[in-house]
């Protein structure tokens, strides 16, 4: 049986994902985008775009820090993996 229209449609006040997993979410996209001007610029061989696309990736790079720093703020960004202090591994 196909299901109704209003089968998505809810009267709950709570929203149904988390920011954490949005932000996240719309982050990929931004870094996705950052990734493709970087691409166009590499691909173009007209100089008036590359000089627009460098324009737009600042502007989105601008864009994500703000994501970025909301991101620490709330304190759901992971901690980079770093190198194993070999100081305090000799110790041992």
């Amino acid at each position: 049986m196909p299901m109704t229209i209003d089968q998505g449609v809810t009267d709950s006040t709570e929203a149904p994902f988390s920011d954490r997993l949005m932000l996240f979410h719309f982050s990929l996209m931004e870094y996705a985008g950052i990734g493709n001007y970087g691409v166009s610029i590499s691909e173009s061989q007209r100089s008036d775009l590359i000089v627009d696309y460098s324009r737009l990736l600042t502007e989105v790079m601008k864009f994500s820090e703000d994501g970025r720093n909301i991101m620490i703020k709330n304190e759901w960004l992971e901690k980079p993996p770093t190198a194993a202090n070999r100081k305090e591994l000799a110790k041992d």
